[in-house]
């Protein structure tokens, strides 16, 4: 285990995927670790959640400097509290990246673009199709950073789509509600990505893949940003994965 590493997670963004990551790091890092006494040991983990509403607030008037400056709120308490590494449950959330580097040069950052590039070169995918909330889907922040993994990347033509989409995790994914006509609509509009000359997409919202699951795909490789992050960070955790080896 890797004892030098205090990690702490920036969520509240929303706190459904909160509790996804809590939960699924705890599980994965569990089967794992043999019992020191009669349980499973847990990582040690410090979570910080910051105001979802004044977020996409911010996120929808593309007040995007307010929206880090938001972020940095939960950001500094984890690093007040002693985290020399950072998880942010948010693809979104990455919209402060550059900003948390700026001010904590020393915090190891464990990005969740450089997972997914991971888990893509892995599976030779070079062009894939992308689809998140309309910031992920039209702004550089994490299309940049998979790009520096010569990973290209194809998002909805439609800008119906594109707004339908973020309707649907802002709206029903966020408050914990899913339903299958949006499971639908969401599968429709990965379709029709893959003609695109790619067979695979990135779920690129952690809500997404609540909703969205393989199973509803026929020949398209689906990739769970959350689950991949979540792999990653647990194999951090574990002592069985550097940052240098997913970092470009």
């Amino acid at each position: 285990m890797a004892d030098n590493i205090h990690l702490g997670v920036l969520t509240g963004i929303s706190y459904v995927t909160g509790l996804d990551y809590y939960k699924r790091i705890n599980e994965y890092f569990m089967r794992i670790r043999n019992p020191i006494y009669s349980l499973s040991p847990n990582p040690n983990l410090v979570f910080a959640s910051v105001d979802c509403d004044k977020y996409v607030h911010l996120l929808e008037k593309r007040q995007f400097d307010k929206v880090s400056n938001h972020l940095m709120e939960g950001v500094k308490k984890l690093v007040d509290s002693g985290c020399n590494y950072l998880a942010i449950a948010s693809n979104t959330g990455h919209i402060c990246y550059e900003d948390v580097k700026q001010k904590y040069p020393t915090l190891n950052i464990i990005h969740i673009a450089d997972c997914i590039a991971r888990e893509l070169k892995k599976k030779s995918y070079v062009n894939v199709g992308l689809v998140g909330t309309k910031p992920t889907m039209e702004e550089n922040y994490l299309i940049s950073r998979l790009e520096l993994h010569g990973i290209k990347t194809i998002v909805p033509d439609s800008v119906k789509d594109r707004i339908k989409i973020y309707d649907i995790i802002c709206n029903e994914l966020s408050y914990n509600i899913f339903k299958d006509d949006s499971r639908k609509c969401i599968v429709n509009i990965i379709k029709k990505l893959i003609s695109n000359n790619t067979n695979a997409c990135i779920l690129g919202c952690t809500e997404i893949e609540l909703l969205v699951k393989q199973n509803d795909m026929d020949n398209v490789k689906l990739l769970p940003s959350a689950e991949i992050h979540i792999r990653c960070i647990a194999n951090l955790l574990l002592g069985k994965l550097s940052l240098l080896e997913i970092q470009p």
